[in-house]
């Protein structure tokens, strides 16, 4: 059975603009030093700040890897990843053949040399990328390509299930981005790409069950209007959903109608232009987002979560129960 509603722990931040908790409260020696047991047992999930572009990084409790995309720049992700003390990383995904979404993947590459390289075949290709293949090929990568059915990959004791890959879209290459389910227990996330609507209504007609019912959706395309819809938003029934973009971007991203889609539909939104990188973490029972500011406990009835809402569309709605077997 996956996809069960989760007792998630409260939205952790002492911030101005903060998210709360409706279902529980905080527990905060999930992250003090008297529990490095219970840290251990914990999936980490780190959208990093990387500018306009996309890198997540995915951590296992036994300490397995996996990076999906690199961002912009030649050395943004990589410095990023050495700060936080990295030293290996067994697997990547380039989600689609986008320069800020592989910008950066040549270096980690050649410094950390996964033993798994994931990205589609798609014809749209340009120099850089094709010199990022001469790379996975003189490092000896193991080249991994997406089928028509969802692959699984075990990454510890998470399970990262690859989308089916729709067939490719010859003139938008946003819609032959990769999707990924990343499962612990009963948390999921969810990882789209840039996916546009056409993509995103063909999983949506062929593998509804992989992509509804997801605790964390990361936004596709940055927050752009053509990632995310109401059906969408229906189906994958987020508790929380994030961004990675860079601040004061010439696309205006994020879209003032995601934005407001998602304040109709009372998801939180949390966005690495106003957060830098942003951290959850979860046991497979509850999960928590996690700030460099001091542990807040947070109390708000659902009155005052709809009245947040009107100011800046961080609110949330409870889980609705589900189950699902595969």
């Amino acid at each position: 059975m996956i996809g069960k509603p989760l007792r998630r722990l409260a939205v952790v931040a002492a911030l101005a603009v903060g998210l709360w908790s409706i279902s529980a409260p905080v527990q905060a020696q999930l992250f003090s030093d008297r529990s490095r047991s219970a840290a251990r047992s914990m999936v980490r999930i780190e959208v990093l700040d990387v500018g306009q572009g996309d890198s997540i990084l995915i951590r296992s409790p036994e300490g397995k890897t996996a990076l999906v995309d690199a961002g912009p720049t030649r050395d943004g992700a990589l410095n990023v990843l050495k700060g936080k003390g990295i030293t290996s990383i067994d697997m990547v995904v380039v989600s689609h053949h986008h320069s800020d979404h592989y910008g950066g993947m040549e270096p980690i590459l050649r410094t950390f040399k996964p033993k798994y390289f994931v990205a589609t075949g798609s014809s749209h290709t340009t120099k850089s990328y094709l010199k990022l293949l001469e790379v996975v090929t003189s490092e000896g990568l193991t080249a991994v390509q997406p089928s028509s059915k969802p692959r699984k990959v075990e990454l510890g004791s998470v399970e990262i299930t690859i989308l089916p890959q729709p067939p490719e879209n010859v003139k938008e290459e946003n819609d032959n981005s990769i999707g990924l389910r990343v499962q612990y227990g009963g948390f999921s996330m969810l990882l789209t790409g840039d996916s546009e609507d056409d993509e995103r209504r063909w999983w949506l007609a062929h593998c509804p069950d992989l992509v509804g019912d997801c605790s964390i959706l990361k936004l596709a395309h940055h927050g752009s209007r053509n990632g995310t819809d109401a059906r969408w938003l229906e189906l994958v029934a987020p508790d929380l959903a994030v961004a990675s973009l860079g601040s004061g971007n010439s696309f205006g991203h994020p879209h003032s109608e995601t934005i407001a889609l998602l304040r109709q539909y009372r998801v939180p939104l949390l966005r690495t232009d106003e957060r830098g990188t942003i951290t959850l973490v979860s046991n497979g029972a509850t999960w928590n987002y996690v700030t460099s500011t001091p542990l807040a406990r947070r109390r708000s009835p659902r009155d005052d979560a709809v009245a947040a809402t009107r100011d800046d569309g961080t609110s949330r709605r409870p889980s609705r129960s589900s189950s699902r077997t595969r």
